[in-house]
């Protein structure tokens, strides 16, 4: 039970606004419907946290271990790296999946739980990572969905629901790659992507696609704008696979947050070694709600959620017009509120703009002279050691070893 979760994101409901709905008002998506997440109030202090993909452009290391649930990150900024659930990883190696969200400090070396989501491509040990993308939310479902139930993903199950996916997105790919769908449909997501624009000060978004509300909120507005393509995308790309002409109305869309909030006193808290003491992700799933939280010294640094809701979605065509009213009510209400996040916000992210650009990498001595263990060593006691954890445990064969030697053990 994790009551103390469950007040975290009811201290940060409380804090929050929820934004218009944003749709396409021609009628041409009518399966989605956006609605921004604001703070109530904004500190004027921006964060000393950046992205993971913003990391990798100033220095950041991220190496493939040759193992198909770990990579290794090493961090020699003055700052700590937010690496979330929602990322792919790219490089010259097989593509992963990030399983949850972690927060890597500077100076700090460690490993990163991830799943792979190209099966058909080898790893390539110490192959670098140099790009990181969003990934569809069928995907990052039943990842939370079973880290909440199991405390960690299957691989297997993984790639079985990959092939799902790019086979119900009618998109051929020779290693079975999870972004060869958004390489097929980059232009429509793009364009499609224009009509829900990043507006300042926001920190969140819930997107209604269908009968589904995808939630995914970011401690500060700074990390979710370094963010918010990809947060859309992971939600467009969902629309576009799955058409329909009917979404939720706004209602249901309310009363997400107080139910996500129920679900959570339910959780499991994800361990990682390396990364000990440096926040905690909690999974969560009831209801027909799914999701993952970190968090870091009693504040929320980032929220994933999904949640099923058949049965319910509408023809967008009966709420287009009760759409648009909310929409120009809600501006109308909160003008004023919009006016001065606009320009808090404005002041911060030049203030946080300033701070990036002096972020350089700096020498450890301590790793020079190996007196800091390099990644899981750090964390995995020695032999000898009283009550020491049990030792990792190995990693799933191949799709194609798995299925050899099933069919081996099948055969009379």
């Amino acid at each position: 039970m994790s009551s103390s979760l469950a007040q975290l994101l009811t201290k940060f409901h409380q804090g929050t606004v929820l934004g218009p709905p944003t749709f396409d008002p021609k009628g041409y998506l009518p399966n989605v419907v956006v609605y921004p997440i604001f703070p109530a109030t904004l500190h004027p202090d921006p964060p000393d946290m950046i992205t993971l993909s913003d990391a990798l452009s100033r220095g950041v290391k991220l190496n493939d271990t040759g193992l198909v649930g770990r990579v290794h990150i090493d961090n020699p900024l003055p700052t700590t790296i937010l690496a979330g659930e929602s990322e792919i990883l790219m490089g010259q190696t097989q593509m992963r999946s990030m399983q949850y969200s972690c927060l890597v400090p500077g100076g700090r070396r460690a490993s990163l739980p991830v799943n792979c989501v190209e099966e058909g491509r080898p790893t390539e040990y110490q192959a670098e990572f140099v790009d990181t993308d969003a990934c569809p939310w069928s995907l990052r479902s039943f990842k939370m969905e079973q880290l909440a139930q199991r405390g960690e993903t299957e691989q297997t199950a993984i790639w079985d629901q990959v092939e799902d996916f790019l086979h119900t997105a009618n998109t051929s790919s020779k290693t079975k790659d999870l972004h060869a769908v958004f390489n097929r449909f980059s232009g429509e997501i793009g364009s499609i992507g224009d009509i829900f624009p990043h507006r300042p000060g926001q920190v969140g978004a819930i997107c209604a696609v269908g009968p589904h509300l995808f939630l995914e909120v970011f401690g500060t507005p700074e990390l979710l704008e370094d963010r918010y393509a990809n947060l859309l995308h992971s939600a467009l790309v969902e629309a576009i696979v799955y058409p329909g002409d009917a979404v939720l109305p706004s209602a249901q869309v309310a009363q997400f947050l107080p139910q996500l909030i129920s679900v959570s006193r339910d959780s499991a808290i994800m361990q990682n070694r390396s990364l000990k003491g440096t926040g905690r992700t909690e999974a969560f799933n009831g209801q027909g709600i799914t999701g993952s939280a970190l968090a870091s010294d009693g504040e929320l640094v980032h929220l994933s959620a999904h949640q099923k809701c058949l049965g319910r979605s509408q023809p967008f065509t009966a709420l287009r017009d009760d759409l648009i009213e909310q929409q120009s009510q809600w501006e109308n209400d909160h003008s004023s509120f919009v006016k001065d996040l606009t320009q808090s916000y404005t002041r911060r992210r030049q203030r946080y703009e300033n701070f990036k650009d002096d972020l350089a990498p700096v020498r450890n001595p301590d790793i020079q002279r190996g007196a800091v263990l390099p990644y899981d060593e750090m964390a995995i006691p020695t032999a000898g050691h009283n009550n020491a954890p049990p030792p990792p445990r190995p990693q799933p064969l191949s799709k194609g070893l798995h299925d050899f030697f099933l069919d081996l053990f099948r055969r009379p």
